[in-house]
């Protein structure tokens, strides 16, 4: 289905029908990736390998910029724009419980403090988006790297973009300056946090989010993780 986003149209997924009364799940994919890459993988790993899967229906969003969203006429995609995006999409389910990964996790944070009351449990995996840190925003950061490191740079968004048909501008969503307070306030706003955790190293923002009271660490396997998912959402 689609959505009248703020400034593009987006691309909603229903990849499960389940029980219409039951919570729903909204999935929220990384940067460069789309709703596609989730269907194929929750029916692999979430839902298969004899999971019970998830009671509700399951929802994937394509961010603006990718799959099959619309491209923002001039760009300017950033953290809070892609929340905005998720908050139409759960305008559209009611409220539901969020999981993302990478730029989505991020997204499901801001997005359960904002709206704790629809969206009451966030859960949160690593993936690509946000690493964190830097001295400027955005595709500034192309700015003095060596040629090898800018060529690399433009290789991953072009990738990206043949992957995923991405706008090749979401890569200012690659990192990001905010603060670890900024994360931290919104998790301490947020219902329950749950960290997927597999001993990698985070960026800041992560680190800060682990210091809030409501946070937990959780499973990263799928079929462990949405199980500690579930039980939340029983609670």
């Amino acid at each position: 289905m689609h959505l009248p986003g703020v400034r593009s149209r987006l691309a909603l997924h229903r990849i499960a029908r389940g029980d219409a009364t039951a919570p729903a799940l909204l999935l929220l994919h990384a940067l460069g990736a789309s709703a596609n890459e989730w269907t194929r993988e929750w029916r692999r790993d979430w839902a298969g390998r004899g999971a019970t899967g998830w009671p509700g229906h399951v929802f994937a969003l394509d961010f603006a910029g990718h799959g099959r969203s619309e491209w923002l006429r001039g760009g300017a995609y950033t953290p809070e724009r892609c929340a905005a995006d998720a908050d139409s999409a759960l305008a559209e389910i009611g409220s539901a419980y969020l999981l993302g990964r990478g730029l989505g996790a991020y997204t499901a944070l801001l997005l359960a403090g904002a709206r704790s009351e629809q969206a009451p449990v966030a859960m949160l995996l690593p993936g690509s988006g946000l690493d964190g840190g830097g001295e400027a925003p955005g595709l500034q950061h192309t700015r003095g790297l060596g040629d090898g490191e800018a060529e690399a740079l433009l290789d991953s968004v072009k990738s990206a973009r043949r992957r995923a048909g991405c706008d090749p501008l979401v890569q200012s969503c690659a990192r990001d300056l905010r603060p670890g307070p900024y994360a931290r306030d919104f998790a301490d706003r947020a219902g329950v946090i749950l960290l997927a955790e597999d001993g990698g190293q985070r960026p800041p923002w992560w680190q800060a989010v682990r210091n809030a009271a409501r946070a937990q660490r959780c499973a990263i396997a799928p079929h462990a993780a949405l199980a500690q998912l579930r039980a939340v959402a029983a609670d």
